[in-house]
């Protein structure tokens, strides 16, 4: 089961997400929770759910090609 989860792709919604991330990231420099704020309130979510989302990204797809790209925009102490 563990192999189907590495080639699972993210889902339109999950990859819209963390290129938020990194968009709002590159525009304000913000840190890791100010920047999950800006994006939760532009998503209607609250930031507990962003987390979430995003801490379930990193399971699934830590080694999925795209999402390491779009990780990488990110600064490297972000706990994503």
């Amino acid at each position: 089961m563990s192999d189907l989860l590495h080639h699972e792709a993210m889902t339109p919604r999950e990859r819209e997400l963390l290129q938020g991330i990194g968009n709002c990231y590159h525009a304000c420099e913000e840190d890791f929770e100010n920047t999950v704020y800006m994006v939760a309130r532009s998503r209607g979510r609250t930031e507990k759910d962003v987390k979430e989302t995003l801490r379930e990204m990193r399971e699934k797809y830590s080694e999925d090609p795209q999402y390491v790209e779009l990780r990488n925009r990110l600064p490297s102490d972000f706990p994503l």
